[in-house]
């Protein structure tokens, strides 16, 4: 099957925009706006790599993340070590600035209820048996600790997941 790649590029362009809507509802509920949050996955040389990531998380069936495993990685890579909103970007988690960590618990939040509400991924998660899988080996500070737990207790408590799924619907008649 040929697919073009401007389809892929205008339904990654959909992705980005739903996601960063999303980011903001969950950083909205914790007194916070990211609007440039991820401004720089639709940018060479990431675009091309993350296009095609999300592309293949929405039509596995295509199996595109064989051919473009590389180009993926480095986009993931590049995008890491130079978003200040991911942990990657620092050489010691207590580095991170209050404000970058309101914005990564905001991201962790959109990446997870995508995977759980949107995507239906099997091997998905809670965001705080992740945090807790994954995250909580790291040499948090104890206010840290204490910003991230209140702040997914508050997201947990405020979320409307209608509202939410209403940001990805954009996304979904695509698919």
């Amino acid at each position: 099957m040929i697919i073009n790649t401007d389809d892929i590029f205008k339904f990654y362009e959909k992705r980005i925009e739903c996601h960063i809507k999303s980011v903001n509802y969950f950083a909205s509920l914790l007194g916070y706006n990211f609007p440039d949050h991820d401004r720089d996955k639709v940018k060479e040389p990431i675009r091309t790599g993350y296009a095609y990531i999300f592309y293949n998380n929405y039509h596995p069936q295509l199996n595109l993340m064989n051919e473009y495993f590389d180009l993926c990685k480095d986009a993931h890579d590049t995008h890491h070590k130079h978003a200040t909103h991911h942990i990657e970007h620092y050489d010691n988690v207590q580095n991170i600035p209050d404000v970058s960590l309101y914005e990564m618990i905001a991201d962790w939040n959109s990446a997870n209820f995508e995977q759980i509400n949107i995507l239906h991924e099997p091997d998905a998660i809670l965001l705080d048996e992740w945090f807790d899988k994954n995250m909580s080996k790291l040499p948090w500070s104890d206010y840290q600790l204490e910003i991230i737990k209140k702040s997914f207790e508050t997201i947990k408590e405020k979320t409307d997941k209608e509202i939410v799924e209403s940001i990805w619907q954009e996304l979904l008649s695509l698919v």
